[in-house]
């Protein structure tokens, strides 16, 4: 089950699923708890051999506690689960978000926008650590947004609402390459273009990035890798 933020590495999960002799099912739930939930239980319903999830639930929520001792293989993707319990497959979020960040100040910017989502999760945590870690001894002050979830229209809502109150930021860092996708929109709507001099930095190497006129910071995320090891973690599992 995947989410706004995860879309990419389904293609390379497929034809892995596909060489294992599975059929893969793909639900989104948009970020919402209470979808995920409820697509969880229609799967099992299904009778699935095994789940990948991408969690919009925080870390403490009891909902996955029941299959905790159970042999039904669950893997967490992105976003970890209890790791005493799940396996999970993620990205070394904590060191990217820092090094990152540490790119960012190398530029002149005056003004700054850290924009993230769903602090609560424990991807958006380590993000935001990363980034606190680089900038602790700048003294340029951050701007700190959240939206309610990782898509781009989230995004684009909050940022438009921002932009009532704050001119536009000259460094932005954004925690998912949906949630800068949406502060273009509301740039390129309300302005026609991006200012040449906004600095940005963001997770995913997204082809589009390749052709913005403003100087862009990327970390690219090994979609082949993970959906490797996912699939072969259910295979072993299953």
């Amino acid at each position: 089950m995947k989410t706004r933020a995860t879309p990419v590495s389904q293609n390379y999960l497929e034809r892995q699923a596909r060489q294992r002799g599975y059929q893969l099912l793909i639900a989104c739930s948009e970020d919402q708890p209470d979808n995920e939930m409820r697509c969880i239980e229609h799967l099992l319903q299904r009778q699935v051999d095994a789940i990948i999830v991408s969690t919009s639930l925080p870390p403490e929520h009891p909902f996955y506690q029941r299959w905790a001792n159970d042999p039904f293989p669950i893997v967490a993707l992105d976003r970890a689960l209890d790791r005493e319990h799940f396996t999970s497959v993620v990205g070394a979020d904590q060191d990217d978000a820092e090094m990152l960040a540490e790119e960012l100040r190398k530029f002149p910017a005056e003004t700054v926008l850290y924009l993230g989502a769903l602090p609560e999760l424990s991807v958006s945590f380590l993000r935001e650590q990363g980034f606190r870690t680089a900038w602790k001894d700048d003294p340029r002050e951050v701007n700190f947004l959240y939206a309610n979830s990782y898509e781009r229209e989230a995004a684009a809502q909050l940022f438009e609402k921002w932009l009532e109150t704050h001119p536009m930021p000259q460094a932005l860092f954004t925690t998912s390459f949906a949630l800068l996708q949406g502060v273009m929109d509301v740039t390129l709507r309300r302005d026609g273009k991006l200012p040449s001099d906004l600095a940005i930095a963001t997770f995913g190497d997204h082809e589009l990035l390749d052709f913005l006129q403003c100087p862009v910071l990327a970390v690219a995320q090994r979609h082949r890798d993970v959906a490797e090891t996912r699939a072969g973690d259910c295979a072993g599992k299953s």
